[in-house]
């Protein structure tokens, strides 16, 4: 299995940080005087972790002036499927040992590929299934733009002598790692982090979710042109729901859907359906939800006229909540049950349950008040702390819906711990940080992946000291935050708000110049220059 700005952050920033982050190095040192090396290395990658989450948070608030300057050629991101013309010889490609490199295998004298060429010089990019590289979406690019910047962060971190892959997935589905590897297409094209064990877990509380989808009459209306997708409201929404959803929970949640209509609301589940643990081979595995989307998909819209019952459909949610975890009711609607007459949510039960309510609102062409600003529903919402937005964007990409991932700022300060079987190969540890930027919405996950049978003597140590640090699921405090509506001027993020500047079509990914180079060629290396390598490396210590 293959494993998968400043060159610092600026320490006048965060002073709080900066003390927390000294009293961490001296942990460090005390803890390797005392002779524990093991807990020393794990120390020391729970502090790198988490000044990579705070420099992609750094990299954000500067994402303006980050993306004014990523059209030019020298500050462009490399695709781990865009091979660049002659980067193949330079210096800061090294031959480091692995598992397994999957893509060696015809190449001469590779014998059991246990090594690969990796470039420590640049991070490489891969973006998520449906991305057009020559049509890339303005969040993307301002993501692409802005975390470039990383890589003088990710080369503190990572070096050749012990493989260790340092990353950051933004919650835009770009997926940024070092050192940068060479990837095929269906690899570059076809992973998403935002579905992926580790990320999961990086943003995500013990918690029970019930979806309501609108299936009022209006929904069967096929999308408007912005969407830029030929299809209904009602598949719109049972889309963001499979595909994005269901394939972020985590083992120990809850979850059931509910349709709602002008006659009332139907649960598709008689009961709230647990999740387990996916395959870590296929993360988007889950039998135990098979039956809910199978009912999801086969829902229909309503042919009768009159408002959505929303009411009726909260009231329906509530069968399904437990005291022991996070109770969170997400809204799929155009909104239009809402253009006639004024609503009001259930805020007593709401309040008293601790119950998170977040709406998403995909406008209708010819909706005159996509922000609702005449109907009594937001201060409803706000009263109750819950969170108000509208969908505009492209739906080709359905796990962009920000507030839902950003409320998992509940663990926004914890380090996260884990340990995974690397296809029975040897044994590796994640740390895992979620970053946030300054508005409180989430930017993405960063991780660290350490292999811990490649660390020699520490291997044992190490071992040791993660059986004290392994964490379980773990139930959330609930903490409900502050409401949160959108309106026309506070629709997008705070650090996207760049007036007239944009980011290039291309989100700032260099142009391929390498069109004849074999994926094989150029990240296979053969057995006797790995062991020329070594010894090279041997000399210059």
């Amino acid at each position: 299995m293959d494993r998968g700005c400043c060159s610092w952050f600026s320490w006048t920033q965060d002073a709080a940080a900066v003390t927390r982050l000294v009293t961490l190095w001296i942990l460090i040192a005390a803890a390797a005087v005392q002779g524990d090396e093991g807990s020393a290395y794990l120390d020391e990658k729970e502090t790198q972790v988490l000044l990579l989450a705070k420099q992609v948070e750094v990299n954000d608030a500067q994402t303006c002036a980050l993306v004014e300057s990523c059209a030019s050629a020298a500050n462009c991101s490399r695709h781990a499927c865009s091979p660049l013309l002659g980067e193949s010889q330079s210096n800061t490609i090294q031959c480091v040992d692995v598992f397994n490199n999957k893509y060696c295998t015809n190449e001469p004298g590779n014998g059991t590929c246990t090594h690969l060429k990796a470039n420590y010089g640049r991070s490489y990019l891969r973006l998520p299934p449906g991305t057009d590289l020559t049509n890339v979406s303005a969040a993307m690019g301002n993501s692409i733009c802005s975390q470039r910047l990383l890589d003088s962060t990710f080369q503190t971190m990572s070096y050749p002598s012990v493989f260790t892959y340092v990353y950051f997935g933004a919650v835009d589905g770009t997926w940024r790692s070092f050192p940068g590897r060479e990837s095929r297409t269906s690899d570059c094209l076809g992973y998403d982090p935002r579905i992926r064990p580790w990320y999961i877990e990086g943003i995500s509380v013990t918690k029970n979710l019930v979806v309501l989808i609108d299936a009022g009459a209006s929904m069967t209306n096929v999308l408007s042109t912005q969407f830029l997708m030929e299809t209904t409201y009602l598949a719109a929404a049972q889309s963001i729901t499979q595909k994005a959803l269901l394939q972020t929970l985590s083992a120990q949640d809850y979850v059931n859907i509910i349709m709602f209509n002008s006659t009332g609301a139907t649960q598709l589940s008689p009961d709230p359906v647990l999740v387990r643990n996916s395959d870590l081979s296929d993360p988007t595995d889950h039998p135990e939800l098979k039956s809910l989307i199978t009912s999801l998909n086969n829902q229909e819209g309503s042919s009768q006229a009159g408002a959505s019952n929303l009411t009726a459909a909260i009231m329906a949610a509530f069968t399904n909540f437990n005291a022991h975890a996070l109770k969170i009711i997400v809204v799929l609607t155009d909104g239009v049950f809402a253009s006639s007459e004024n609503v009001t949510l259930p805020e007593i039960l709401l309040l008293a349950s601790n119950v998170k309510i977040l709406l998403y609102k995909l406008p209708q062409a010819d909706d005159l008040d996509i922000y609702l600003s005449n109907n009594s529903l937001l201060n409803s919402i706000c009263r109750v702390n819950g969170t108000f937005e509208v969908i505009q964007e492209d739906l080709t990409n359905p796990l962009y819906t920000g507030r839902y991932y950003s409320y998992s700022r509940i663990k926004r300060d914890k380090i996260l711990i884990d340990n995974l079987c690397d296809g029975g190969a040897g044994v590796v540890t994640l740390k895992i940080k979620a970053a946030f930027g300054s508005d409180g919405q989430l930017l993405g996950v960063a991780a660290i992946t350490v292999y811990i049978n490649e660390l020699g003597t520490l291997t044992d140590l190490v071992t040791t000291a993660l059986q004290n640090r392994t964490k379980g699921n773990v139930y959330p405090t609930i903490v409900i935050a502050n409401c949160s509506i959108a309106t026309a001027s506070n629709s997008i993020p705070a650090a996207q708000q760049c007036g007239s500047i944009s980011p290039p079509a291309n989100g700032g990914l260099c142009n391929m110049t390498d069109f004849t180079s074999s994926l094989e060629s150029m990240s296979c290396a053969a057995h006797a220059v790995h062991q020329a390598m070594q010894v090279l490396s041997s000399l210059q210590q």
